[in-house]
């Protein structure tokens, strides 16, 4: 009874709160060319681990984003991951941050970058090789092929601590189409001179490289950055310059050192920078000079407007940085990357009825929505341009599975529609309204974009948000947007208490009608759609823009499923050439006296501020 008694008491304390589960990992080589030749001597077979999440053995058709961690100065890889003694072991505190809820699944490479000089610093020199290569193309590629990842800039991110926070802005600045989102954790070397005490110079001009193992740690850091940064092919055995010889500062030398210092060299990767979609930064407030750097780093990019995290928080150089990983680095990226893998390109019933054969897509810039399009973009461009139609989906889903007809149907007449979410259906995800807007901004900006295969091929003056159950909520909920042409509310009407929702659903009122500037079309189910009553009274409510509503007794599930999209698609179709397109013909369905659609069998309509 006492066991009992003490074991109940512990769960009430929360000591059996959190159970985490275990995912794997392994240490393999991987061999680098950009490493080749480096004129140290170090291998160019480099030791990785890679972590691999819980599910990732369970569930085969899933992809993951990639974490990809830098280690320290005098670090390896094996001490981080626990292969060997260790002062961390990243595996516990990624399963730890999983068990808390505080972060997703994600798979997390870390490269050794232990060399002769104890440290790489990231960098690029014919003395310890090309690190930025290895660890940005040759190790991402890699990874890629033998990984079940997701294989965009927007599912990959670049954290480390220390050297690893130094290569973080390093790397992360110079390659913002390799990563999205990076978190530097007390990084070193961002400012300050280059040493040149005499009796330090002294010893290390008459070192060999088997007598670095013994050095103290100011000695090798020393080494190792002349390495990095100052290094001299013709001055052998370790092939690097120093900032002092025969007792005399070489200025060269130290120039070359801190021109690599971040805050000497960040100002020139600024529009770099503001291509990354999130930034972090943090420092303990007792990390000496490391604190006072990183605020320095801070002010730059607020100075330059770039929206980042900062925080200094009570602590050293190493005694919280588990802590920090577990609950502040891995929800940064669970919040900043993609965890959805791109659609890859179907034909859907044949590329559907209309005169361009469409196809369900995607785009690496924008991984988080489905396409469906025409399939020959060729045929669009000047005059004669695809508009913009952004769908929201039912439940706020975050993948359109259950329109896929519907929405292919409507492309294949000459739209690109872009849907929220990815095929095939993540049913267990629900999405926001700001994708909506997040397909209008990318749409415009690809339009812009001479490398896009978009560029001047999109009539951005004319795009249209619609959506269906909860996706014509969050339809509501942005419908105010200048940019919008006209709107499409479909098996939805705004709740009368909207707090009475299922959960996930956008929360809107019926004040938001008033925020439609734009011709706005509804389509209901008949009275047997659970969202009829709402619908019809937005549709009551409405009275300062055009507005149409046809009901058709099919329920709430509407036709979207039947081939072509059934009736649905063909008005929905025919609303957006009108307002779209200036198609009149396809207007005569809601015009008129007596609109069409009403001369059609099954249909009921209603129409306001309408000829």
């Amino acid at each position: 009874m006492k066991k009992l008694f003490l074991f109940t008491l512990l769960i009430g304390l929360g000591a059996f709160t959190t159970f985490a589960q275990k995912g794997t990992k392994e240490r393999i080589k991987v061999h680098s060319k950009a490493l080749e030749g480096n004129l140290i001597g170090d291998p160019a077979d480099r030791d990785v681990t890679v972590y691999l999440p819980p599910s990732y053995a369970t569930n085969p058709d899933k992809r993951f984003p990639v974490l990809y961690m830098l280690h320290g100065f005098t670090d390896t890889d094996s001490q981080w991951f626990g292969w060997e003694k260790h002062w961390i072991n990243l595996q516990d505190v990624i399963e730890q941050s999983l068990a808390e809820g505080l972060s997703k699944e994600m798979i997390v490479v870390m490269p050794n970058a232990y060399n002769k000089f104890k440290g790489s610093m990231y960098a690029s020199s014919v003395t310890v090789g090309d690190w930025e290569t290895f660890v940005t193309q040759e190790l991402v590629r890699h990874v890629d092929a033998n990984y079940l990842t997701i294989p965009t800039k927007e599912s990959r991110g670049l954290a480390g601590h220390s050297m690893g926070g130094y290569g973080t802005l390093r790397l992360g600045m110079k390659n913002p189409d390799v990563y999205s989102a990076i978190y530097a954790l007390s990084p070193c070397c961002m400012d300050g001179g280059a040493s040149t005490n005499p009796e330090l110079m002294k010893k290390l001009e008459t070192l060999t490289p088997d007598q670095l193992q013994a050095t103290s740690f100011f000695e090798i850091a020393a080494l190792a950055t002349s390495a990095a940064f100052a290094p001299n092919p013709k001055n052998p055995p370790l092939y690097l310059d120093l900032p002092a010889k025969n007792g005399e500062a070489r200025q060269d030398v130290i120039n070359k050192i801190i021109a690599n210092r971040t805050l000497n060299f960040v100002d020139q990767y600024i529009l770099n920078l503001k291509k990354l979609k999130a930034i972090a930064i943090d420092a303990g407030l007792q990390d000496r000079g490391i604190s006072e750097a990183t605020k320095t780093m801070h002010e730059v990019l607020d100075s330059y407007q770039i929206t980042h995290f900062h925080e200094s928080y009570e602590g050293d150089h190493l005694n919280r940085i588990a802590e920090r990983i577990q609950t502040k680095a891995l929800p940064f990226f669970s919040e900043n990357l993609v965890f959805q893998a791109p659609t890859k390109p179907e034909i859907i019933e044949n590329g559907g009825q209309g005169s361009f054969p469409a196809i369900m897509t995607s785009a690496t810039s924008l991984p988080t929505h489905t396409l469906f399009q025409p399939q020959d973009l060729s045929k669009f461009g000047g005059k004669d341009k695809l508009p913009v139609i952004a769908w929201g989906n039912g439940a706020c889903f975050d993948s359109p599975w259950e329109h896929i007809n519907f929405l292919n149907e409507v492309a294949s007449h000459g739209f690109l529609v872009i849907g929220i979410g990815t095929m095939p259906k993540q049913t267990d995800i629900r999405s926001k309204s700001h994708k909506l807007l997040d397909a209008i901004d990318w749409a415009i900006a690809q339009n812009a974009d001479p490398n896009s295969p978009y560029f001047q091929k999109l009539d951005i003056q004319k795009i249209a948000v619609s959506g269906m159950s909860c996706g014509g909520l969050q339809t509501l909920e942005v419908a105010g947007d200048p940019r919008i042409t006209t709107i499409g509310v479909f098996n939805s009407g705004v709740l009368g208490n909207p707090g009475g929702g299922m959960p996930g659903m956008a929360q809107v009122t019926k004040e938001k009608l008033n925020d439609i500037k734009v011709p706005t079309l509804y389509l209901l189910g008949g009275k047997s759609d659970i969202a009829y009553g709402n619908g019809m009274d937005d549709f009551a409510r409405i009275n300062h823009v055009p507005v149409f509503v046809g009901n058709l007794e099919v329920g709430h599930g509407g036709t979207y499923g039947q081939p072509y999209g059934g009736e649905f698609a063909r008005v929905a179709t025919a609303w957006y050439k009108w307002q779209l397109k200036g198609d009149q013909e396809a207007g005569k369905l809601f015009s008129g006296k007596t609109p069409g659609l009403a001369k059609s069998e099954g249909w009921v309509v209603e129409k306001k501020n309408m000829d």
